[in-house]
């Protein structure tokens, strides 16, 4: 982290240009945009949780504002699976939830795994000076179907996510070892 500042599980940050110009050759995940209205801004932050198999590895979840957007996206895929008859649909790829009072879209299908050496900065509140996070209930519900995710990526599902977060996932790891 380039300001020395501690990352604890479920905290916001930002991810670093260097991570996307090594990992994301192809861009395919959601990028830093350096301004936005003509001011500098971090955009867009990231939700982070640990790899269960490896510590140094955090799992970043883009976070949007874009919610109608993605409802008429979570709304489409559940249509989609009623077609197809079945009666208790579900979406583990979007998820949504309340970040300082306002309503956001959770993009677990834009999920990448970074290392701490990639991560910018801390989403910090502006008026409380603190880290921003998120309620428990949410966070395991993101986590849960973060994991779910992941799980059936790994078993060739890899469709269900839009960067190859395996390769990402293997670089990384190659990098920790040196």
């Amino acid at each position: 982290m380039k300001d020395g500042t501690h990352m604890e599980q479920g905290q916001f940050c930002f991810i670093t240009d260097a991570f996307f110009t090594i990992h994301d050759k192809e861009h395919k995940l959601m990028r830093n945009r350096e301004t936005f209205d003509g001011k500098e801004h971090g955009r867009p932050c990231f939700y982070a949780f640990e790899d269960r198999r490896t510590p140094f590895i955090l799992w970043c979840i883009p976070v949007s504002s874009k919610v109608d957007k993605y409802m008429r996206i979570y709304n489409h895929k559940l249509a989609k699976q009623r077609e197809k008859g079945i009666h208790k649909p579900k979406c583990s790829t979007i998820r949504f939830g309340d970040v300082m009072g306002a309503r956001k879209a959770f993009l677990i299908q834009n999920m990448f795994p970074v290392t701490k050496k990639y991560i910018g900065e801390i989403y910090i509140n502006r008026l409380t000076q603190e880290a921003v996070r998120i309620p428990q209930n949410m966070e395991r519900d993101i986590i849960f179907h973060a994991d779910e995710i992941l799980r059936l990526v790994k078993s060739g599902n890899k469709h269900l996510v839009f960067s190859d977060i395996i390769k990402t996932y293997n670089d990384l790891n190659t990098e920790l070892e040196k």
